[in-house]
């Protein structure tokens, strides 16, 4: 169970991007094509997440998956009320 708040912390959209590198592996793998397709939906949901917070993840050989901040992108802050 996760704990919900008004705004996904770097932690967690950190991560999601760990787990998009394991959808690159599965490109030389035999996969049904119904399940290539559900696979493909599953990387492009974790995308949307990255980068709906004003992330891009990439990864580069032997450095890991990097997440850069998109300045094009407006990102709400969270509100905190007193």
């Amino acid at each position: 169970m996760s704990i919900l708040s008004n705004k996904t912390e770097k932690k967690a959209i950190k991560v999601l991007a760990n787990a998009l590198h394991f959808f690159s592996k599965t490109d030389l793998l035999f996969i049904s094509n119904e399940d290539a397709v559900k696979t493909r939906e599953a990387e492009n949901i974790l995308r949307g997440i990255i980068e709906n917070n004003g992330y891009k993840a990439t990864y580069a050989k032997g450095r890991g998956i990097r997440l850069t901040r998109d300045r094009t992108i407006k990102v709400p802050r969270a509100q905190t009320f007193f």
